[in-house]
């Protein structure tokens, strides 16, 4: 496998089907996040839980045999713990919102270069 396979895998992995089965990524890494923060008595984030998953994934790689899947679950959950950290409060930006945003950031740039 190439760089380009391993990431479309990966992108598989956290894409729609994983969506129906279990539920919204970010969602469940926000519960799991929960239970290890109940369990361990300190406050995990659901950042945390990707990255943590991220290790997991490394630690298997200096045990035993190595697949694929382990790399591209690296891949899957370092994503993901980009897409949680990089949302606005949590929230993520539609499209529509994002093309909204940024219509009304080239006017203001317009009316700015009218105003110089």
């Amino acid at each position: 496998m190439n760089t380009k396979e391993f990431l479309q895998e990966a992108t598989k992995l956290s894409s729609e089907q994983r969506q129906k089965d279990y539920g919204d990524k970010v969602n469940n890494h926000k519960n799991i996040a929960r239970l290890w923060s109940a369990y361990l008595d300190t406050k995990i984030e659901a950042h945390d839980v990707a990255v943590m998953m991220v290790l997991l994934k490394i630690a298997r790689t200096k045990l035993g045999a190595v697949n694929k899947d382990t790399y591209i679950d690296m891949s899957a959950y370092g994503a993901i713990a980009g897409e949680i950290k990089f949302r606005d409060n949590g929230k993520e930006e539609s499209e529509g919102e994002r093309r909204g945003r940024e219509t009304a950031e080239r006017i203001r740039e317009i009316n700015r270069e009218k105003n110089e």
